[in-house]
Parts: C-alpha cells; structure tokens; sequence
C-alpha cells in the first residue's frame, strides 16, 4: 500500500463499519476577558440570523419549533483578547463565512478591530447558526466534539449517524 498510484483493486482492504470510543482531555487557557454580556451588534446578529437553518442538521425555529442558537465560528468571544487581529485580517482575505458563503476579510477594517474584536466577533461574519443538539450537546455540539467529527454530520447519508 503505501503510494496510492501504485494500488491495485485486489490491494484495497474495506473495513467494515466500527465505533472507536473517543475521550479527550486537554486545557484551554483564554485570556483575561470581561464577563460575557450580549452586546447589541450580537443581539442584532442573533435576531438576523435566528430563521436560518442549523447549519449541520438543517431544522429551523418555524418548521421543527426548536431553538435556533448563534454559535462564534472563527473566533469564540472568551479568545478575543488573545488573537492577533492584524495576522487574523490577513487569513480571512481567503475566507468565507461557511454557512452563508459571504467574503469576510474585505469586510473590515483589522486596524480598527484590533482595537475593538467586538465588531468582528459579534457579526454575522463570525456566526453560524446551529440547534442546541449540535451546538452544545455533549455528543454531537461543536462545543464538545472535534472538528473533523462533528463536521461529519453535515452530509451523512441519511440514516447514517456518525457520532452516536
């Protein structure tokens, strides 16, 4: 195996569907920060956002009645004060916000966001909008499954259930 150029079908080895029981343990240290408090760019971002989808199931507030939450994709708002803002301004020239597709890094100014990462980390730039089972659960939310996992779930087969 090895070089994937170089395999043959007779070489190729399916492994049956598993589970791998996973547990990780590890410290994050944010730095000093004020306690969270909505601002009103949140709330603003929150109500202009809350009838989209969640992004990783797709139910919404009005056809499944559930709760919609905002979630702080790039940068969640405890980290703020520990981000380069500048070095940040130059990675998001290439990035878009993933559940609405919209271009992030032409959209502000990073001199001035350095100087207050409130009006970049509360817009909708920095948001995705997600149900309370993939946002905070402790089996399937972000909050709680690394990322490659808990991306999975966006396009899993249906019936197909890739964290359980």
């Amino acid at each position: 195996m090895g070089n994937c150029t170089s395999e043959t079908k007779e070489d190729v080895i399916t492994i049956p569907s598993h589970k791998i029981k996973m547990t990780s343990h590890y410290t994050v240290v944010y730095p000093e920060h004020k306690k969270r408090t909505n601002s009103s760019l949140y709330n603003k971002t929150h109500n202009e956002l809350s009838n989209l989808p969640c992004f990783i199931c797709g139910k919404t507030k009005k056809k499944d009645n559930i709760i919609i939450e905002t979630h702080h994709f790039y940068c969640e708002k405890a980290g703020t004060n520990g981000i380069d803002w500048i070095k940040f301004g130059k990675f998001a020239q290439n990035c878009y916000n993933i559940q609405t597709g919209e271009h992030i890094g032409s959209k502000f100014d990073w001199e001035k966001v350095e100087k207050d990462p409130e009006i970049f980390v509360d817009s909708k730039y920095n948001m995705i909008t997600l149900c309370l089972e993939h946002h905070r659960s402790g089996t399937k939310g972000i909050h709680h499954v690394p990322f490659p996992e808990w991306i999975l779930q966006k396009n899993a087969k249906k019936g197909f259930m890739f964290l359980v």
